[in-house]
């Protein structure tokens, strides 16, 4: 009878801490979205954690990306718990060409703001879009 209730109890508390911990059985856990590329061009692509200053900033976690390919971008928190860690509960994704960014290097490109195109996205679009950012 004690080996059922000690056994009871691990299985309590080990289903109650993969539903509630971040990390269960102390092992780090990712949650990914995806940045999925549906130009017929390669793109650069940047997150900022930063908004609403959507200045770009110099980053070493700029992605490219071929035609038709997604790249999974992770946070060791929880998306909500993520998004209420920025100053503004939103995410910005800058698209840039490397043509652009070869031409005329990264600094014209941040002073000029030399991008294709900016997504600001919050927790409500992320999950409506399943956590997938497209560019276009």
């Amino acid at each position: 009878m004690k080996h059922l209730s000690i056994t009871l109890i691990l299985i309590v508390s080990l289903i109650s801490c993969t539903n509630s911990c971040e990390n269960p059985f102390g092992f780090p856990v990712a949650y990914t979205l995806h940045i999925q590329n549906n130009s017929s061009s390669p793109i650069f692509y940047l997150v900022s954690k930063i908004y609403p200053d959507t200045s770009i900033q110099d980053s070493l976690q700029m992605g490219g990306l071929a035609p038709s390919m997604q790249h999974p971008y992770e946070s060791r928190k929880t998306w909500p718990k993520f998004f209420e860690s920025l100053p503004a509960d939103t995410l910005s994704v800058f698209f840039f060409s490397p043509d652009t960014v070869r031409k005329y290097g990264w600094k014209q490109v941040q002073s000029k703001y030399l991008i294709l195109k900016r997504k600001d996205i919050g927790l409500q679009n992320l999950e409506a879009s399943d956590y997938l950012i497209t560019f276009p």
